[in-house]
């Protein structure tokens, strides 16, 4: 009886968590199609360019840092302070610092999906709530160091800056994405050919060999 009672309840619980979506994002049940979104860096970087794929787990990505799923984004590093770029038109969301006195920008793409450009060293004067953007504005610089590209901790004279890259939908029901199938023909040209020469590393290419992996493998929509 009682279980019958709680599969009720559950579905109630469902039914109504639905109807408010409906409500607040009503968009969220329409078809839509790809969001046709660019990598936050020009071209020219590219050659200069480490990543941390999605879904790996380690030190930082893992359920006792509150990430049960690993890493929710991909991490682009480089050798020099680089240029971070709008991935799409849209608008600007929240701007915030985080816990290194780095900023996050949010940006939301039309309707069905938004970003984050994480742990930016400076941001643009144009970049404000509310702002709109267009695909390749400039929304500020890369600036932070974890670690350098042999997996070891930073010494003050190491130029490794990095972002953290957060691809996601719109939808309340929904996490983060995994972007590939997202991109522009060149930008996923440009993101395979990047990952196809980072070196193996430490853990992350041997045990995470696809630049989305484990639960965000495949989770494109």
């Amino acid at each position: 009886m009682w279980r019958w009672f709680r599969w009720v309840l559950l579905s109630f619980g469902i039914i109504i968590a639905l109807g408010a979506l409906a409500l607040i994002q009503p968009w969220v049940f329409l078809p839509h199609g790809n969001a046709e979104i660019a990598l936050p860096f020009a071209p020219e970087d590219d050659q200069h360019t480490e990543m941390i794929p999605m879904g790996e787990i380690e030190q930082w990505h893992n359920a006792s840092t509150g990430l049960p799923n690993g890493h929710p984004g991909i991490d682009f590093q480089w050798n020099k302070v680089t240029n971070i770029l709008a991935i799409g038109d849209g608008r600007i969301i929240n701007i915030r610092k985080n816990n290194e006195d780095k900023y996050i920008v949010e940006q939301r793409l039309g309707l069905f999906y938004h970003t984050v450009y994480q742990e930016l060293n400076t941001i643009e004067p144009d970049i404000k709530f509310l702002s709109k953007v267009k695909k390749g504005q400039k929304i500020g610089t890369s600036g932070f160091v974890r670690t350098n590209f042999n997996n070891e901790a930073p010494k003050p004279t190491d130029p490794s800056p990095q972002i953290h890259w957060d691809f996601m939908s719109s939808s309340l029901l929904k996490d983060r994405l995994c972007p590939v199938n997202h991109f522009d023909s060149d930008s996923i040209k440009r993101i395979e050919a990047i990952w196809a020469r980072v070196k193996a590393k430490g853990q992350f290419k041997p045990q995470y060999p696809d630049i989305c992996n484990g639960y965000y493998k495949n989770k494109e929509d």
